[in-house]
């Protein structure tokens, strides 16, 4: 018997990457690094999250970086949102696929 299985490679950089950086990565140059890993053959590609930038400076003009892109049909742009601000922001940038992330322990969810 044979299984069939699907694995999907989520690029994380341009959002996970860029987020910890101590300097901020201007928009245009987040746009041209997902256009280098879209080019690469990735489908998937986390473009940024929609979180205050109070607390992540380095992601302020996500809706600005979806805004300079026009992947083709087959690549996934999924932006991270960590509460309903954060989706209503990315909903209105015109985001089709949002990532949202959970914790195992109350304590880490209240820090994060």
């Amino acid at each position: 018997m044979s299984i069939a299985h699907t694995i999907r490679v989520v690029e994380v950089g341009p959002r996970d990457g860029l987020q910890n950086e101590a300097s901020i990565v201007p928009v245009a140059a987040r746009i041209a690094l997902i256009r280098l890993l879209i080019d690469a053959g990735l489908k998937t590609v986390e473009a940024g999250s929609f979180v205050s930038p109070r607390w992540v400076p380095q992601m302020a003009g996500t809706d600005r970086v979806l805004a300079g892109l026009d992947p083709d049909g087959d690549v996934a742009l999924p932006v991270l949102v960590p509460n309903l601000k954060g989706l209503e922001a990315a909903r209105a940038a015109g985001a089709e696929t949002v990532a949202v992330f959970a914790a195992a322990t109350e304590s880490f969810s209240r820090a994060n």
